[in-house]
């Protein structure tokens, strides 16, 4: 049964490595030539990446307490608040580059706030999340607190000069 669950996990992480492909609705010059949808693919986002991702989500100062048992007048306060910058995100992470990222994440956010359904978005972020999480950077960091690097070793001095 853990060997189901471990193989279950080595597939999803590969497949997310090569890209999950996702459809949208296409911009208007490519709908002049009858292309109705593109379709972009979410890969595992770079450090440099989930590092803006979190500025923008830390910028926006949603707790996540809020969000548990929040009523529909909170959600829409929160989406007219904070929606620009959720779109942010999600761009930036769907593009996942640091030219990228810097030329495209304010064109593409405002792509996505006007041309993009609720539940396109929603899937985005899933994807994102789950393979984009910090779960992998809490491991590094508990690794390199394990290192310990500048105690001192064998036949060293525990005091300083």
């Amino acid at each position: 049964m853990a060997e189901d669950l471990n193989k279950e996990a080595l597939v999803a992480q590969h497949l997310f490595h090569r890209g999950a492909r996702m459809k949208m609705r296409a911009p208007l010059f490519l709908r002049w030539f009858g292309k109705k949808t593109i379709g972009l693919t979410v890969r595992s986002p770079y450090e440099g990446t989930m590092h803006r991702v979190a500025a923008y989500y830390l910028s926006t100062g949603i707790k996540s307490e809020q969000l548990n048992d929040i009523s529909h007048e909170d959600a829409l306060a929160l989406w007219a608040a904070h929606g620009q910058t959720i779109c942010k995100a999600v761009a930036c992470a769907w593009l996942n580059g640091y030219w990228a990222g810097k030329l495209f994440t304010k064109p593409l956010a405002w792509y996505i706030l006007w041309h993009c359904k609720p539940q396109e978005l929603f899937n985005m972020t899933t994807i994102i999340l789950l393979y984009g999480g910090t779960a992998d950077f809490i491991n590094t960091t508990r690794s390199v607190r394990m290192m310990k690097m500048t105690t001192p070793t064998k036949g060293q001095k525990t005091q300083g000069s």
